[in-house]
């Protein structure tokens, strides 16, 4: 379970918890984690266009997660996730693709990755 303050969201759902954030890439360089926007999380580079959030906390489950991408340029890129572990590993994994392959975002100050995870903090599904 998280230990930290929340404050209040009407959900049907119990227990519902929203981690966001934002980041910004920084090429093939590590990612400079003072510059995050959102609190509860850290980010690596952890591959070429492979960006893995750990959050500070566990949760036992996720009910929904969303990310986009923020570019100073036109392009075919998109995000998706990989792997999401919250309840043992802490971790999401973010992909960058442009075209057919993950490649790497440029460093740039228009340049950001933004995701929000709707999460359970509770084994209660209903």
């Amino acid at each position: 379970m998280a230990n930290r303050i929340f404050h209040d969201v009407q959900a049907l759902n119990p227990g519902i918890k929203i981690v966001a954030g934002r980041f910004k890439p920084n090429g093939s360089s590590a990612i400079d984690n003072t510059a995050n926007l959102g609190n509860g999380f850290t980010v690596e580079r952890t591959g070429t266009g492979t960006y893995t959030v750990t959050l500070d906390d566990v949760y036992p489950g996720y009910i929904s997660a969303q990310c986009s991408l923020q570019h100073n340029g036109a392009g075919d890129k998109k995000l998706h996730f990989g792997a999401i572990d919250v309840s043992s590993a802490k971790t999401i994994v973010i992909y960058n693709i442009e075209g057919t392959s993950a490649a790497d975002l440029s460093a740039h100050a228009n340049n950001h990755v933004h995701f929000v995870l709707f999460l359970r903090n509770t084994s209660l599904t209903q």
